[in-house]
């Protein structure tokens, strides 16, 4: 248990100028990805048994909407947990970014798919 937080925190140590510079340039550098992946609502509030879906809307405003289930989708390939306890967390990672990018790409192609047909041309 620490008994003097402050005291604690003056041992730890402090990143040097030239580090706080490189990690701040890192920063300003970071570009997000181009997506055409509007930002979820979450319509349903816990306990409804809709709770958790995430709603892509058009971004132009039409009314239609894509919902997603995220914690009901089933891993495409079941998690191989390493012997290396070093190395669970790859295998945690790897996979949740593998479910990610399979949401991302169900959800860009709805919206292509519904610019296509209600949206032609924009």
């Amino acid at each position: 248990m620490i008994d003097d937080p402050e005291a604690f925190l003056a041992r730890l140590r402090k990143p040097t100028a030239a580090e706080q510079l490189a990690e701040r340039e890192a920063a300003a550098a970071w570009v997000p990805e181009l997506t055409t992946m509007p930002m979820p609502d979450f319509p349903y509030r816990w306990p409804h048994p809709l709770g958790g879906t995430a709603r892509f809307s058009c971004p132009l405003g039409c009314g239609w909407y894509h919902d997603e289930r995220p914690d009901l989708d089933a891993a495409a390939q079941p998690l191989v947990v390493p012997l290396d306890p070093d190395r669970i967390e790859d295998a945690l990672t790897a996979q949740a970014d593998a479910r990610a990018e399979a949401l991302c790409a169900r959800v860009e192609r709805a919206v292509a798919d519904h610019f296509e047909q209600a949206h032609p041309g924009r």
